[in-house]
């Protein structure tokens, strides 16, 4: 086999591979997405910034990859996704950055704040946080917006899904095609 095959071969072998593994992605994010969660993989969670009040530093779309948060130390200007508790953000995934921490001990209180806002959020306590950001990215963001859409979910991952069903069908019928040939061809050689 000449070298220009082998790496033909390898080259095919990694598109499947990389096409497969990100089909399973999209399929986990939406599907998570769908029941209502939050995507995330080995203690990293997916969220997208719906809101203007981390801009200019963080704006609506971006995607904030972030590191469950399981009581690590806590810094002025860490931006934390936390659960609202009172007022206008009770029962939403707030994502701000810490301007103080108050107190210690069961007296500790954390004031985050969203950069836009002019007035502080309701103080909070370690146990309110479900994260800590540890990346921003606005690539993932604008794919994650096509995904969810429906038009998006069927062009990038049902029609490839597709696409590759139909090729393997085709792939299928031609090895039973040439199977049935060399059949035949054997069978006119015997007398």
């Amino acid at each position: 086999m000449s070298i220009r095959k082998v790496f033909g071969k390898i080259g095919s072998v990694l598109s499947t591979a990389f096409i497969v593994l990100e089909i399973v992605i999209i399929l986990f994010v939406v599907a998570t997405k769908m029941m209502g969660g939050t995507p995330a993989l080995f203690g990293y969670h997916m969220y997208v910034v719906v809101t203007p009040s981390m801009e200019p530093e963080i704006r609506v779309g971006d995607v904030l990859i972030s590191k469950e948060y399981n009581g690590e130390t806590l810094d002025e200007g860490d931006v934390i996704t936390y659960f609202g508790r009172q007022g206008e953000l009770a029962g939403k995934m707030i994502t701000h950055e810490i301007i103080d921490i108050q107190g210690e001990g069961k007296e500790e209180r954390i004031i985050a704040k969203g950069l836009a806002n002019a007035e502080p959020d309701p103080p909070i306590t370690r146990d309110d946080i479900a994260s800590v950001m540890v990346y921003k990215t606005v690539l993932i963001g604008l794919i994650y917006a096509v995904i969810s859409s429906a038009w998006g979910f069927w062009l990038l991952v049902v029609a490839p899904l597709v696409a590759m069903i139909v090729a393997e069908i085709v792939t299928l019928i031609r090895e039973i095609k040439k199977e049935g040939e060399k059949t035949d061809e054997n069978e006119q050689d015997e007398p």
